[in-house]
């Protein structure tokens, strides 16, 4: 049980320097002459006695090999409010040498077209001047180039049926969309799917997911919200949405049966239809 006295996130940031110092094969004493502090400090820090200090922290993760993990947990931990998650997320996937994404609402933002892009992101903060918004855009726009003019990482994408029937923009709007999953799915740059509206029991209604695996650091999972999103590669949390993104690709549409799916929307947005459920 965890002592009143000590504050949850020192508690949970002790327990992960602890397990990466551990599986390092690491002692305290070795922790403590890298960083310049005492044995002591360390194993007040690895109970939830004591915080560590930022710059202490980069030193941890640097010399245990951790990626930059120890980092990211200690922003999530202690300054949720200015963490940057789509900046965050960039950089694991940067990182990675798989995604697996699960989306409900709208399509991934590297998959997203100028256009499409242009439409979602006054629409879901109205209070952006214009230049948020292109600056946004661009952003958007030069993270997917990055990340998928690359060889890795392997993309793995489950939508949901309703995602590309979304009125978000026009049916010109809508077909350029349509047109851009399916150049990316067709390249095999991106493995997509599309998850059929009737299938029930539904395994994505809790929403947004990404898996995002890497040979040089854990899982790592993160999951979308209305205000924040959040990391986690705690490993059982990982596992579970690992079961869970398997049976949603499972129950998902073929990778050409979802081209065909796309290929019948973006004809009939062309002739400025908007599609209606069956």
């Amino acid at each position: 049980m965890v002592d009143v006295a000590k504050e949850m996130p020192d508690v949970r940031f002790g327990r992960a320097l602890s397990h990466a110092r551990r599986s390092r094969g690491r002692t305290q004493d070795w922790l403590a002459n890298q960083i310049g502090c005492s044995k002591s400090h360390i194993s007040n820090v690895e109970t939830g006695a004591r915080p560590l200090q930022p710059v202490d922290v980069r030193q941890a993760d640097d010399c245990l090999g951790q990626g930059g993990r120890l980092v990211r947990l200690r922003r999530e931990l202690y300054e949720p409010e200015v963490l940057d998650w789509l900046d965050q997320l960039h950089q694991l996937q940067l990182e990675a040498e798989l995604v697996r994404e699960y989306q409900p609402i709208l399509p991934p933002g590297l998959l997203q077209t100028k256009e499409y892009a242009s439409c979602v992101i006054p629409a879901g903060a109205p209070w952006f001047t214009s230049d948020d918004v292109e600056r946004r855009v661009n952003t958007r726009l030069s993270r997917s180039e990055k990340i998928l003019g690359a060889d890795v990482p392997h993309y793995h994408v489950v939508l949901d049926e309703m995602v590309m029937r979304r009125h978000v923009g026009s049916p010109e709007v809508m077909a350029g969309q349509c047109r851009r999953l399916i150049e990316l799915a067709e390249s095999g740059r991106v493995l997509l799917q599309v998850y059929p509206w009737r299938t029930w029991p539904h395994a994505g209604l809790n929403g947004p997911l990404s898996l995002i695996s890497s040979a040089h650091a854990p899982d790592v999972l993160h999951v979308e919200s209305v205000y924040l999103g959040q990391t986690s590669d705690e490993a059982g949390a990982v596992r579970r949405y690992g079961m869970l993104f398997a049976r949603l690709q499972a129950d998902a549409w073929s990778p050409a049966d979802t081209v065909e799916f796309l290929r019948g929307l973006e004809e009939e947005y062309e002739n400025g239809v908007w599609p209606r459920m069956a």
